[in-house]
């Protein structure tokens, strides 16, 4: 792996921030023609990218890096492209009837130099995402690259070769991640872990730097009495079993209605026996990252079985850190199962009564990045969509809401600030601009600066008066 140290890291930036002042506001063609060199670049190297991730999670399906990690990076660019002249266009107000004849426009311009801090689990979408987001605002990208990913770094780094005077790619452990995030970005995004992204806030606001944060927390799933089962625990097994539950959206537990309750587990373990064992099977199966975060696990479900849980486990574990699916059912707040962001093929099941029991359920934990819902009601749909809150709801469906590229994605409170991709990650890393122009208007000037009566009583008569 290529080790940037701190000096350099430095030097990048001030690099970058002295090439950003040169060229404030890039032609929107320019733009156009950086999106589409880096989506060729990406396309040339995809073989390459599936090889390398393979390589760093010691075996990750094809699945899981082409249509997870690559393809949202793409049909993103196409996306961006095609909205790009609409968003960025002049933005007209009105300055009010007492300003007149002055103009009210807000301008869409760049803030800078942006920071990305990409994690390791989608280490190519969750880098390449928000850098040609920024990059299509105008600005100038640093990107971070997770120290666990040497191998799609490499890919990464070949990929934005010789376009240094846009983008620039650091790697590095803790000690240059922390010089990273010291640096008077204009606009700084992390994706990872609540308690680094705290640290990550307290160095960017030494520098007053705005930050998105998408982090993570333990994302609920609630499972009505009306649902379709089948079709529910099918949705759950994807989102579980994608990446191996690698995933800052996948379904953390499950909140099942008592009536239920069997079928629904019965339901998956007959999904994963016919179809993920049998379709997928070991080959094809990503392995969790590295041992440490293997070694976690395990003793997640060792902890769990310790204080009375029952664990369903799908097959016996493989080599190469292939962690199968564990269903805990029985289980209750005492067991880390149910206090740790999972991040993995465990699978906690509780019952409830109602939807009411559910969502004070969640309540009582911290605010999570993504929510599903499983309910033929309306009402139940209604009621979730403006009660619960959430970073995102999804209906009768888990984790593909992160590659709908006209949803916004970003989390709430304990799972992040700020939103990103698309129109909205557009604006987020842009200065929405306001500015009033004004023409002939000295004799308003004489006006105000003298207290002229003439000005302010219809001022006051138009303004102020009671209705």
């Amino acid at each position: 792996m290529i080790e940037d140290n701190t000096s350099t890291l430095i030097a990048t930036f001030t690099q970058l921030k002295s090439r950003f002042n040169q060229d404030p506001y890039p032609a929107l063609e320019k733009r156009l023609r950086l999106l589409t060199e880096i989506k060729s670049r990406m396309l040339q190297r995809q073989d390459q990218l599936v090889e390398a991730a393979n390589q760093d999670f010691g075996t990750r399906s094809r699945f899981d890096t082409v249509i997870a990690d690559i393809m949202p990076c793409i049909n993103s660019i196409d996306y961006i492209a095609k909205h790009l002249r609409k968003w960025s266009k002049v933005q007209h107000r009105s300055p009010g009837a007492q300003w007149l004849p002055s103009k009210a426009k807000i301008e869409i311009v760049p803030k800078g130099v942006v920071g990305v801090i990409a994690p390791w689990n989608y280490p190519i979408q969750l880098a390449i995402v928000p850098v040609i987001t920024a990059l299509a605002a105008g600005n100038k990208v640093m990107l971070k690259l997770s120290e666990f990913t040497p191998k799609v770094n490499a890919v990464i780094r070949a990929i934005f070769k010789g376009l240094d005077n846009e983008v620039c790619v650091i790697e590095g452990g803790p000690d240059i991640a922390a010089t990273f995030t010291e640096q008077p970005f204009d606009h700084l995004l992390f994706t990872g872990s609540t308690a680094v992204g705290k640290k990550v806030m307290a160095a960017a606001a030494k520098n007053l730097t705005p930050v998105t944060l998408e982090l993570g927390g333990k994302s609920p799933v609630i499972v009505l009495d009306d649902a379709d089962i089948s079709a529910a625990a099918m949705s759950v097994l994807m989102g579980k079993l994608s990446n191996s539950g690698q995933i800052c959206v996948a379904p953390d537990y499950v909140l099942v209605h008592e009536e239920k309750y069997d079928a629904f587990i019965a339901e998956l373990k007959q999904h994963y026996e016919k179809t993920y064992k049998t379709k997928v099977g070991v080959k094809n199966q990503t392995s969790i990252i590295n041992d440490r975060q293997f070694q976690r696990l395990n003793d997640i479900i060792i902890d769990a079985k310790s204080k009375g849980a029952n664990v369903w486990q799908a097959e016996p574990a493989r080599d190469n850190r292939q962690l199968p699916l564990h269903i805990i059912t029985q289980v209750n707040k005492s067991m880390r199962v149910m206090q740790e962001e999972l991040f993995g093929t465990i699978l906690p099941i509780l019952k409830i009564s109602n939807l009411n029991d559910a969502i004070s359920y969640i309540r009582e934990d911290t605010t999570p990045l993504a929510s599903y819902l499983f309910t033929q009601s309306q009402v139940a749909m209604n009621k979730v969509s403006k009660e619960l809150a959430t970073g995102t709801l999804a209906i009768n469906e888990t984790i593909v809401h992160v590659v709908v590229e006209s949803l916004p994605f970003g989390g709430l409170g304990y799972s992040g600030m700020g939103q990103y991709h698309g129109e909205e990650g557009f604006y987020t890393f842009s200065h929405k601009k306001p500015i009033l122009q004004s023409n002939n208007t000295k004799w308003r000037n004489k006006m105000l600066l003298s207290h002229s009566k003439l000005l302010t009583k219809p001022l006051e008569w138009l303004f102020l008066r009671k209705k």
